[in-house]
């Protein structure tokens, strides 16, 4: 079965304030989601581990042709995009942050999830 959800880069050289990798992923909405983790203060000298799932507002992702676009519908070469979202500070919008997640393949296996929501719901429309 191919999977609905695409890793097109991991960085870990990035703007986002997180000294961890960044995770960038294609899914079937034609949104590119990032994954990546950062800590947070739980009280006094105690530390956790969130992890925020996010998505890129000038790109999107052309799922059925694997190719990425700006929202201006220019056409992107992989090797651009990676040094665009490394060098600029990319402009995202959060769209959850988990404290029960504990690692990075325990988040990919619930984005992987949400990829097959998407694809579901939009074969029952189609049909």
């Amino acid at each position: 079965m191919e999977s609905n959800c695409r890793l097109l880069y991991k960085s870990n050289n990035t703007h986002l304030r997180t000294s961890l990798p960044v995770y960038f992923y294609g899914l079937p909405d034609s949104n590119i989601y990032l994954i990546y983790a950062r800590f947070y203060e739980i009280n006094f000298n105690k530390s956790g581990l969130e992890f925020v799932f996010a998505v890129l507002k000038n790109y999107y992702y052309e799922f059925e042709t694997e190719k990425i676009a700006t929202l201006k519908g220019v056409d992107t070469a992989l090797s651009l995009f990676r040094k665009e979202v490394e060098y600029k500070e990319p402009q995202l919008r959060i769209v959850k942050c988990y404290r029960n997640i504990k690692s990075f393949v325990e988040a990919q296996k619930f984005l992987e999830k949400k990829a097959n929501e998407i694809v579901n719901t939009f074969f029952k429309i189609k049909n």
